[in-house]
């Protein structure tokens, strides 16, 4: 994830469903490097929004969990994006990658294989 200047990957199952996230948080002190990623992930107490949610809403959200990662799912639960507060110069703001024009967020992608 470093070398991309990634700092978190949503982690789904084979059907596309969202199970974790995985964060450099996670991975900070972390020295095993031979464990499935499911051993280290966050499973639980990760805060999700439904597609059609607004960046206005995002940054709401953002700020009400005190988080960097919002996961963007559907009705079946299944992971639909990502939004993620960067830090600029001029003070945090939340990305609009994935955004569409109508200001909702777009599909994304997510790891597949936590096992």
């Amino acid at each position: 994830m470093e070398r991309f200047h990634i700092s978190g990957v949503p982690v789904v199952d084979e059907d596309g469903h969202l199970v974790g996230i995985i964060t450099n948080r996670d991975l900070r002190f972390e020295t095993r490097f031979d464990i499935p990623v499911s051993e280290v992930m966050t499973k639980q107490h990760f805060v999700t929004v439904p597609v059609g949610t607004t960046l206005e809403q995002a940054k709401a959200v953002l700020q009400k969990h005190r988080i960097e990662k919002l996961l963007v799912i559907d009705d079946d639960k299944a992971h639909q994006g990502l939004n993620h507060r960067q830090g600029h110069s001029e003070g945090d703001q939340v990305s609009d990658c994935g955004k569409r024009r109508s200001g909702t967020f777009a599909r994304g992608r997510g790891y597949r294989g936590h096992r």
